[in-house]
């Protein structure tokens, strides 16, 4: 039986818009809310505590020591390959440690009861500048039960950054982990309207050159720690405070690919809406009062942000860990956190995702040819059994336990977001792992525009629309995309959509229409069975000579399909007729690719710039294309490698792991001209 996840609302449409669609199930409504009574975003905190008291719903693992191996590393020295030993450390982490709901509303009151000690009041706007953890969290619930405003940043953000979210919000207090110290102590000079400082750290002590900081920070503010506060609002607590739903509750600053991160206005009914509409579809697979997630990805994201304050309302435990610390091979004498906590759901942005497939991939090619043969086999037998909704599950102890015990064996389905994840990741992960669901959203929508459901069994599509929202593609007459034909740029409207941006008001005119809709700037088409397919981002179509456009990023998502590559930026404008790229290949696997074509070198990071090698690396990927039916207009027809790994650290990456373009062109520039020279463009 052939499933339709959306429906058209009747009496909409003309001939450049195709008709709004909604969820399935709630095609005569939209949802605002999670329950009448939760109207803002502490009150997920307060039903938990209603429902399940004594529940145990945010847990965290204290660092109780490190421990130092060493570690051989070739490098070149005066032409001459070295050997040199450094010393690596790893975390050694305690068992999970867990507040319940009761614990969990104390503390956060007398958190914000503190922070009104320390002059905030309501509306006034606490910067969050830290990693994701449990005291991420307890910091924003502590804002909000006294209706104050939470202003996030990543912790990757730079001082520029992270000065301007500072000073355009008017933040009154910052709140961070000790490790960020030294940044603000160097930019404090700058900051305009920042009257304290509170932060916390890890039990096991101070990081190196963090006192010296605090006490410099300590010369122009007041700075407690965070336990200082909540004791002092434990001493005089408040009633609570909340915030009306259409409040606003966030600012939450863009990652930023390009210019300055932009602040959306986020208020506590678009997060709760989002929370409602999830609770729609995915109760039926979860057991509430039971299940546990891993949450890792940036709290200041609002992927991972929303998918807590879910957790939270509905009673499922929330696990933090870090990426430092996922697996177990990332620690030692302990378990990573994927093991020690033995998930059933667990995030993850593509990039983590084509790291596990090619890490299962690179395992299974090791083995004989026999195992080979069944693994890539059962795949395919699994991802046709689930089609047609026929038992699958007995295939799981024969071929796919060691997978699935290496994320804890408890995974009910992993959720995919932030970009676009290429098909075959989603049919190996969904065979030998759990089904992926991939979902869509940005951050002016609260998080979540449409996903997909667990036993939904197709690929290259981001599911229906979330039932908080309604969703309608319009024409793009410049690229040729039409509602005729189903297809055309996404527009959103609901509750959850933002109030615009702070301080921008012409941009905000630019993205939000006058009767709600919110232009996302995706190109989208819809599936035969209702469901969303993102095809690209309007500035990220490019013309070619030939006057047919290209889509990048859909680009991208298939060429990762090669497992010599660990990310790639594709290159493209209207003087090519075949796109080329810029290739991003870390040490390690730059000398296994060589080791596999024969090409001799004396040091991996020669490599990059061996003109066998980078052939043999284009080879690979126009074998890629071939068999996944790109045209030879998408087909690359030159590269550049780039053998320093893409992170947010070097400015290659968002702290949502997009790409930074602009920034990998400028990091190669030198070998980008020449590979246009050589393609005949200078």
């Amino acid at each position: 039986m052939t499933i339709i996840y959306s429906k058209e609302v009747p009496g909409t449409g003309s001939e450049t818009e195709t008709p709004t669609h909604r969820f399935h199930t709630t095609a005569d409504r939209i949802v605002e809310r999670a329950a009448p009574n939760v109207t803002n975003i502490y009150g997920a905190l307060l039903h938990g505590k209603e429902t399940r008291p004594e529940y145990n719903i945010l847990g965290k693992r204290d660092v109780v020591g490190t421990v130092s191996e060493d570690k051989e590393v070739q490098h070149k020295v005066d032409g001459k390959v070295e050997t040199v030993v450094k010393k690596w450390s790893y975390f050694k982490l305690s068992e999970y440690k867990w507040m319940n709901y009761t614990q969990a509303i104390d503390y956060t009151r007398n958190l914000g009861s503190g922070f009104a000690k320390l002059g905030m009041k309501t509306a006034s706007r606490v910067l969050i500048y830290a990693p994701t953890s449990r005291e991420w969290q307890l910091c924003a619930m502590g804002a909000f039960s006294q209706s104050m405003q939470i202003v996030t940043a990543y912790d990757t953000l730079g001082e520029s950054g992270l000065l301007h979210a500072m000073n355009q919000a008017k933040v009154e207090t910052v709140f961070l982990k000790a490790d960020q110290m030294p940044i603000l102590s160097r930019i404090m000079g700058e900051i305009e309207t920042v009257k304290s400082v509170v932060y916390y750290q890890d039990v096991y002590g101070m990081p190196a050159g963090c006192e010296e900081a605090i006490e410099q920070v300590k010369a122009k503010y007041s700075v407690y720690t965070m336990d200082e506060v909540h004791d002092m609002g434990k001493a005089e607590p408040l009633e609570l405070n909340i915030a009306g739903d259409q409040d606003i509750a966030m600012v939450m600053y863009t990652s930023g690919s390009t210019g300055k991160p932009k602040g959306v206005l986020i208020c506590h009914q678009g997060v709760m809406a989002v929370a409602g509409g999830i609770h729609e579809f995915i109760a039926p697979y979860i057991d509430y009062g039971h299940d546990v997630i891993l949450s890792y990805l940036p709290l200041s994201h609002v992927l991972a942000f929303f998918v807590d304050v879910y957790c939270m309302y509905s009673g499922i435990g929330i696990g933090y860990g870090t990426p430092r610390t996922l697996t177990d091979e990332s620690v030692r004498e302990c378990r990573g956190d994927i093991k020690e906590l033995r998930p059933m759901v667990m995030m993850g942005v593509p990039q983590v995702w084509n790291t596990i497939r090619a890490g299962m991939l690179k395992q299974v090619d090791k083995s004989g040819w026999l195992v080979r043969k069944l693994f890539y086999n059962a795949v395919e037998l699994k991802n046709g059994l689930r089609h047609y909704s026929l038992p699958h599950n007995f295939l799981d102890g024969i071929v796919f336990k060691k997978t699935k015990e290496a994320t804890g064996g408890r995974l009910k389905f992993v959720i995919t977001g932030g970009a676009p994840v290429n098909k075959n990741v989603q049919r190996l992960m969904n065979a030998a792992l759990c089904p992926m669901i991939h979902g869509y959203g940005l951050t002016e929508a609260s998080g979540l525009v449409s996903v997909q459901l667990p036993d939904d069994p197709t690929f290259n599509n981001v599911g229906a629309p979330c039932p908080s929202v309604e969703m309608k593609l319009v024409d793009v007459p410049e690229a040729n995309y039409f509602a005729r034909n189903g297809q055309g740029e996404v527009w959103v409207r609901g509750p959850s959509i933002f109030k615009g941006y702070l301080d921008n008001d012409e941009l905000t005119r630019e993205t939000l229409t006058p009767d709600g809709w919110l232009k996302t700037g995706d190109i989208g088409e819809w599936t035969a069975q209702g469901q969303l397919s993102i095809i690209d981002r309007k500035k990220n179509l490019v013309k070619m000579i030939t006057g047919e456009y290209i889509a990048l990023e859909a680009l991208e998502a298939t060429y990762k399909n090669s497992l010599f590559i660990h990310n790639i930026c594709v290159c493209a404008d209207g003087r090519m007729s075949q796109p080329c790229a810029i290739v991003n290949i870390d040490g390690a696997q730059i000398a296994h690719i060589a080791d596999e074509a024969n090409i001799g070198y004396d040091n991996p990071s020669e490599l990059a710039g061996n003109p066998d090698f980078v052939r043999a690396v284009l080879a690979d990927l126009q074998r890629v294309a071939k068999r996944n039916g790109l045209t030879k207009q998408e087909t690359l027809t030159s590269i550049v490698v780039d053998p320093e790994l893409w992170s947010p650290e070097n400015d290659r990456l968002t702290p949502a792991m997009k790409l930074k373009r602009s920034d990998i062109r400028d990091h190669n520039a030198d070998a980008v001209e020449a590979m246009y020279e050589r393609m005949g463009l200078n």
